[in-house]
């Protein structure tokens, strides 16, 4: 078993086709080369979650302004379909309920402020890794979105939410001088765009060059991941299988700090 060779796919940002790939042959005992992190388990994890959650309010609230044009237009009930798309409960009495309840109902687990919110508790407690500005990002959002509840504002007034969270990811560049740091975040920002992504049945070409740049970081911050997850996740990744649920249940298998 130690000199048997295995091979190492990277899907092709390049290739949508998956006719080319990076190849990197490697011993079976020693999967990928194992990077001695810096940063602890716990540490890890927040970062990771952090990277997760905030990238989650992004996406969620651009997949649903996509769904609420639909509630407007044709059918009002389509907001039973993001849930279902989405992976949660349809919890909701109607489309104005769901549209008041997922967007600032803090005892709701599916809800856009409980997201946020939950992304603050990782940033309070990485502060002196993120740096105060990268934090204020998220305070603004909470912030913001309880000032538009307390105004009766709904999701067309949410853009300057989106605003906060792409300067929230622009500080972290700009700010996070530690490369692992900085992976990790972006390693499960990649993990939660990709999950999202196949939920809603975007095409291939747009999920593998997501596929991508989360395998850049793991490249990068190999002990992220668990490479044997890795290894059948990227045979999943495919233009004909990556739609199977068994790819959404490697992908979230994937992080092992």
């Amino acid at each position: 078993m130690g000199d048997e060779k295995i091979t190492f796919r990277i899907i092709s940002l390049q290739n949508t086709q998956n006719k080319q790939i990076h190849r990197i042959t490697m011993n079976a005992t020693t999967l990928l080369p194992r990077t001695n992190s810096s940063i602890s388990s716990a540490k890890a994890n927040r970062l990771y979650w952090l990277g997760r959650y905030a990238e989650r309010v992004y996406t969620a609230l651009h997949m649903l302004r996509k769904h609420h044009d639909l509630m407007i237009d044709e059918d009002e009930n389509a907001y039973v379909n993001f849930c279902t798309l989405m992976g949660i409960e349809n919890r909701y009495a109607s489309a104005e309920n769901f549209m008041q309840r997922y967007l600032f109902d803090e005892s709701n687990p599916d809800s856009v402020i409980y997201m946020l919110e939950r992304a603050h508790d990782n940033a309070i407690l990485l502060r002196e890794e993120i740096m105060s500005e990268t934090l204020s990002y998220i305070q603004l959002s909470i912030c913001y979105m309880k000032k538009c509840e307390s105004q009766g504002y709904g999701l067309n007034d949410l853009q300057l939410v989106t605003d906060y969270m792409l300067s929230f990811w622009g500080s972290i560049d700009e700010r996070i001088l530690v490369s692992q740091i900085r992976n990790t975040l972006r390693f499960g920002k990649y993990m939660e765009c990709v999950d999202l992504h196949i939920r809603f049945d975007y095409p291939f070409t747009r999920v593998n060059q997501i596929f991508g740049r989360m395998m850049e970081t793991i490249e990068k911050e190999c002990y992220v991941c668990d490479e044997l997850t890795l290894l059948l996740l990227q045979q999943q990744v495919t233009s004909d299988k990556y739609k199977e649920p068994k790819t959404l249940l490697l992908l979230n298998r994937l992080f092992c700090a």
